[in-house]
């Protein structure tokens, strides 16, 4: 199927990747791995809930943690819209799709709408957050993955273009891809609303999953120093996937499993994608070099694990090939 072409004249205005909001077993060693482990900082908590952000983010919050005794799961992907006005475009556009969409109240932002997108990922937009000044110049605070704000989340789903399809009808723009060789059969779509590759990226798989949520870091030494941070508080055993760098979207990173088991990228080196004449960059499916650019592959678990949504049912994809793991490489040189 062609690649849809991109909407220029979206029905409201989508600025960036707002929030997301996870369970929790225990809020405190929720806070443990974020705030000593990953430097970020707590703007509240309480017996039932934990609001963090990071350095740069001026917002009240980027993550919040929900008290939750079941399954690890995630409740909402938050988007962020330019101003009220788009809010109430937003609910009259999905009204007139038909699209279940209702206003709700979250603390600490402003007016607030829910719905599932295409592929049964729950979502909510708002226009507005409580701010205070944040950490950023406060470099004696800057403490363990020096995590500049919340860029992007990658969500397994079902139907990789069906997502694709929906999102670029709301504006979203597509910047890298990968497709099986020689045609245009999506198998991963990463799509931006701010400056630079993604906001959301959409691979094939089991869903509709989190596969991960990614922090920001300035350097590549903040992701090197990230490490042994959490290698000193007792937490090395947390990393899912040792440092490397990705092929899509040039990331430096390193990922780790939070107590929850929500997966959580630590990278650096996106870079920017405005001008209207830049084309997205396709992949072959067979190149490995889209996931890694050096150093061995992703294990196993990386692909089939994640963390589901609350009350959706996954569904098996559409699209079926086997990934190049690391138990596989290994199994080669042995």
């Amino acid at each position: 199927m062609p690649i849809k072409s991109e909407n220029r004249n979206p029905p409201f205005n989508i600025t960036r990747l707002s929030h997301v909001v996870l369970s929790s077993k225990d809020l405190d060693k929720t806070r443990y791995f974020y705030e000593t482990g990953l430097g970020l900082e707590v703007t509240f908590q309480d017996k039932n809930n934990l609001y963090l952000r990071c350095l740069e983010e001026p917002w009240n919050h980027s993550l919040i943690f929900q008290k939750h005794e079941g399954p690890a799961c995630c409740f909402k992907i938050g988007y962020r819209v330019f101003d009220e006005d788009d809010l109430n475009k937003a609910k009259d556009f999905f009204d007139q799709k038909e699209i279940p969409c209702k206003f709700s109240k979250r603390q600490f932002q402003g007016n607030t709408i829910e719905l599932d997108d295409i592929v049964g990922v729950p979502l909510e937009f708002c226009a507005t957050m409580d701010q205070k000044e944040p950490l950023m110049r406060k470099f004696d605070q800057h403490t363990g993955g020096r995590c500049a704000f919340l860029d992007h989340i990658q969500i397994s789903t079902h139907d990789v273009q069906s997502a694709f399809d929906w999102y670029s009808d709301l504006g979203f723009r597509l910047t890298e891809y990968t497709a099986a060789d020689g045609t245009d059969e999506l198998w991963g779509v990463w799509l931006k609303r701010k400056y630079n590759t993604q906001d959301v990226v959409y691979s094939n798989g089991e869903g509709p999953m989190l596969h991960h949520i990614a922090l920001h870091t300035p350097e590549i030494a903040n992701v090197i120093h990230c490490a042994d941070a959490m290698a000193s508080l007792g937490l090395a055993e947390n990393m899912d996937r040792p440092p490397g760098r990705h092929g899509i979207g040039n990331a430096f990173f390193i990922y780790f499993r939070d107590p929850d088991g929500h997966r959580v990228e630590i990278f650096t080196s996106h870079y920017a994608f405005l001008d209207s004449d830049l084309m997205p960059k396709r992949w072959d499916l067979s190149n490995t070099k889209r996931s890694q650019v050096w150093g061995f592959p992703a294990p196993k678990k990386w692909f089939y694990e994640g963390t589901s949504f609350v009350s959706k049912e996954l569904k098996a994809p559409l699209l079926k090939a086997a990934p190049v793991t690391l138990e596989d490489f290994l199994e080669k040189l042995s």
